[in-house]
């Protein structure tokens, strides 16, 4: 299997254009270029990242085949008000096996489509419990998770969240910390344009994002071990 060479334009209008007929006679017309030009880089992709997040944590599902890794063009609607048959964006996560936990647990993740590009790392339904010990990781060794953040701002990679309705941080609490307390859940993220994907070398640019984020990945997997 040759390695990943890029999603390109057309691969990405044929995924804008498959949602827009949302047909399973169009898709399985055309199944074979979506394939082809989406699903198959995406699974090389994920193999050459394998090294890199491995290291950051040997525990990280790196088969393409397994645990939602890539996401499929399919979508599971059973559940939804949504009933589209088909997805215009696709992702890849990196995450430890999803079955193996109760709650969620974080991701290394790349959300795509037509419109642009989001990557980052975040934990997927983060419970009340571990954000409270991550406020206490802020309380007891700041440095720690203060450097954990500086280096995810300085790869491009802002702290965001889902705030709560009234801000709970203080005066005194140091800036950098603030969305660890004023928010209900916190990731990291960084947006692009459509054809962030069709650079060849996507793989090293994901390694050295996901790389910067690892000190606070290893911060959300303390904080979940210690809460399960």
């Amino acid at each position: 299997m040759t390695g990943f060479t890029g999603i390109t334009a057309e691969a990405l209008f044929l995924l804008a254009e498959n949602r827009f007929q949302d047909s399973k006679t169009f898709y399985e017309e055309h199944k074979p270029a979506i394939v082809a030009g989406v699903v198959q880089p995406l699974r090389r992709l994920v193999e050459e990242l394998a090294p890199t997040m491995l290291q950051i944590d040997p525990l990280l599902v790196t088969d393409p085949l397994r645990n939602g890794t890539v996401s499929r063009v399919r979508r599971d609607n059973r559940f939804t008000k949504d009933k589209h048959l088909y997805r215009e964006n696709m992702w890849i996560a990196l995450l430890r096996d999803k079955h193996a936990y109760d709650g969620g647990v974080p991701a290394f993740f790349m959300d795509f489509s037509l419109q642009g590009a989001e990557w980052g790392m975040g934990f997927y339904s983060i419970t009340p419990a571990v954000m409270q010990t991550l406020r206490g990781f802020a309380k007891e060794r700041p440095h720690r998770v203060e450097e954990a953040i500086l280096t995810a701002q300085k790869a491009g990679f802002p702290m965001t969240g889902v705030p709560y309705a009234r801000p709970r941080s203080t005066d005194v609490t140091p800036p950098l910390l603030r969305p660890l307390y004023d928010c209900k859940s916190v990731m990291f993220c960084r947006h692009e344009p459509a054809d962030f994907v069709a650079d060849p070398h996507l793989a090293e640019t994901l390694s050295r994002g996901y790389t910067a984020l690892a000190p606070f990945y290893r911060l959300f997997i303390e904080a979940l071990e210690m809460t399960e």
